[in-house]
């Protein structure tokens, strides 16, 4: 892909465009407004959006006219949702148009002096790792800026933090051309093949990652995939989740053989989290923060909204929203969260062709959880799960009244659906309060 390491002088020059007007998009367009008040700016949206800019300046064409349009660009700031492998990005392509995206340019542009940008990325985990670090160094006393895929876009965040925390989809790392000072992969799961077409190109996009020239790579020891898919490990990576390095022992956080705290005191429930608290420690560590005190801030942590969310209690019955769980892998980590609990598990959602078989294999040998499916990977759950209780329901509601009926006091109702929610809900955001909403919790 041709891809510019354009200045500001290069956006006022060029004849751009922005393709997909999601948040990134709309703060692409304030960016370019605030340098460029009367700049042609060129906006491009499959549908067209509720509300336009009263601007001479701003074009709009729907994205079935833009083939027509091309000889009127120099340039496509291109939404992250708008994969990479589309025909139409081929296309222009093919037209010698250059394509960027929002977290490309702010990458390109200057920080303030002595400050480190941190980006972290990974199938699971990433949201909160990237919230986790910034409450630390926060807590901490380091002005910092949280954003990318976690809400704020880039080109939004302030332009005088000491630590830029970035969390990256691989949306962002496939066509990132530009090297944060320290880079993070967590763990890779099968995800994301309708963009990215295949595993492997989706493992791929996600690695690029850490062939940025990134000063610094941080890497998990434990997972396979990881470990897999880097074919050249990077000279002076550090590793977590291994014995010489960061890692959890029981519930204790170990540095090689020194005790740094008690995980059992953080809020945060699950080995999954311990492993993300890991992954924040070396990064607390790579800046060269004494970890005792960063652990202590890290202990003070709430979470995030739809990530093992504990809503209340009702009638007995705990009920936890785990809605931002998209793949079997993270479903598995919500479950073994609740250990000796009887859970009523409700999921489904979009069909990526997720590999079931570790799932089917934890639930065949944990009989206290048992399962609510419903949506496109309902009946395909269910039918992993042969002589077992599972059920298939309609939708979201009929499954939250199916789980009041069959789970005993004591017990916990757990969305954590293991697919991705569109179609049925908006994003893994509507899908949660719709789940808040119907548990009803006074």
């Amino acid at each position: 892909m041709k891809d510019c390491w354009m200045t500001l002088s290069d956006l006022e020059t060029r004849r751009v465009a922005i393709w997909g007007l999601g948040k990134e998009g709309w703060a692409s367009y304030d960016f370019l407004r605030r340098h460029f008040p009367r700049k042609e700016i060129t906006l491009i949206n499959q549908t067209l959006p509720d509300t336009l800019p009263d601007d001479p300046h701003t074009l709009f064409l729907l994205e079935q006219d833009m083939p027509a349009a091309l000889n009127d660009l120099d340039l496509v700031i291109k939404a992250p949702g708008i994969s990479l492998y589309r025909p139409l990005v081929q296309t222009l392509q093919q037209q010698k148009i250059s394509i960027t995206s929002a977290t490309n340019i702010w990458f390109s542009l200057p920080r303030p002096e002595g400050s480190t940008t941190i980006a972290i990325t990974g199938s699971n985990g990433k949201s909160t790792t990237s919230a986790l670090l910034a409450h630390i160094l926060r807590q901490m006393g380091h002005k910092t800026a949280l954003g990318g895929n976690i809400g704020t876009p880039l080109l939004s965040l302030t332009d005088d933090a000491d630590y830029y925390v970035i969390e990256l989809s691989s949306y962002q790392t496939a066509d990132l051309y530009h090297a944060p000072d320290i880079a993070v992969l967590l763990n890779l799961y099968p995800e994301h093949i309708q963009w990215h077409l295949n595993h492997a190109q989706y493992y791929a996009d996600k690695c690029h990652l850490i062939s940025t020239g990134v000063d610094t790579v941080i890497l998990n020891q434990n997972d396979t995939l990881t470990r897999q898919n880097i074919k050249a490990v990077p000279p002076g990576t550090l590793w977590f989740n291994s014995p010489d390095a960061l890692h959890a022992r029981g519930h204790d956080i170990y540095n090689g053989s020194d005790k740094i705290g008690d995980a059992s005191r953080l809020r945060l429930p699950g080995e999954h989290n311990r492993q993300n608290l890991c992954a924040a420690l070396t990064i607390c560590a790579a800046l060269g923060l004494e970890l005792e005190a960063c652990f202590e801030q890290a202990v003070t942590f709430g979470g995030l909204p739809h990530r093992l969310q504990h809503l209340g209690e009702r009638e007995g019955i705990s009920y936890v929203n785990d809605s931002i769980s998209t793949t079997p892998e993270a479903t598995l980590a919500a479950l073994n969260s609740f250990p000796g609990r009887q859970i009523t598990l409700i999921a489904g959602g979009q069909d990526r062709q997720q590999d079931f078989t570790a799932f089917s294999e934890f639930m065949t040998s944990h009989k206290e959880i048992s399962l609510i499916a419903a949506y496109e990977t309902g009946d395909r759950m269910r039918q992993h799960l042969p002589g077992r209780q599972a059920a298939l329901v309609e939708d979201l509601a009929a499954a939250v009244a199916l789980a009041r009926e069959i789970t005993p006091p004591g017990g916990v109702i757990l969305l954590s659906p293991a697919a991705p929610s569109y179609d049925a809900f908006r994003n893994f955001e509507h899908r949660g309060d719709e789940f808040q909403a119907l548990c009803q919790i006074p």
